[in-house]
């Protein structure tokens, strides 16, 4: 569902049509793909279960106000429960997760999706995913052998750079846009379309993968 609304009918158009624009000048396939998480993050929940019930045994504890031993688990309960409730606001999720496992995940998820979506199987070596994940608000862009051996990840940043900020602004569609015209601009430098007509061989649709 998340997917869906921020990518609609007239925003799924027009990431596929920076596509077919993207490889109009080169031999290279492009390939969007968003994710609305790259896991499911389990330890934030246990986190923030185990924060709740910390911070209400040591404000009760600090209180002066007596407690009685049969009161202090149904509290540590109730905010185990509290900060359960609250990982599930975006913000208090990454923060308990910690950046550095969020981009080990965003990172697997990626690669995963290079593989399921065929990006090594082109002729040339010339797929190119570009690769969002909402909730982490990341992005990863991954070319094959052909085109990695040209552009190096280095050259790749600004196209990252060009999605993840259209996530933080709340029109990822437009990130995705911009990023296919980055993708499709170092494409046409390495991999020039020529005379020749190339094979479509990857669909131009960004993929809405939910698992």
């Amino acid at each position: 569902m998340v997917l869906e609304k921020r990518f609609d009918e007239a925003a799924r158009a027009r990431v596929a049509e920076a596509v077919r624009a993207a490889e109009a000048g080169s031999r290279g396939q492009v390939v969007p793909v968003v994710v609305a998480r790259s896991d499911a993050y389990p330890e934030a929940r246990l986190r923030g279960a185990l924060l709740g019930a910390a911070a209400v045994t040591a404000a009760l504890l600090l209180s002066p106000l007596p407690v009685t031993p049969g009161e202090l688990p149904l509290a540590q309960l109730a905010g185990a429960l509290l900060g359960w409730g609250l990982t599930w606001l975006a913000p208090v999720e990454r923060f308990l997760v910690g950046r550095h496992h969020l981009d080990r995940e965003v990172k697997a998820r990626a690669m995963r999706a290079f593989l399921e979506h065929g990006l090594h199987q082109t002729s040339e070596g010339t797929g190119v995913l570009v690769f969002a994940s909402l909730l982490e608000r990341e992005a990863v862009v991954l070319g094959d052998h052909g085109i990695h051996a040209r552009v190096g990840d280095g050259e790749w940043q600004a196209t990252v750079d060009a999605l993840v900020a259209g996530m933080k602004r709340g029109a990822p569609a437009d990130g995705f846009v911009e990023a296919i015209g980055r993708c499709g601009a170092r494409l046409a430098e390495h991999f020039p379309r020529g005379a020749a007509t190339a094979t479509n061989e990857l669909p131009d649709a960004i993929k809405l993968d939910r698992s």
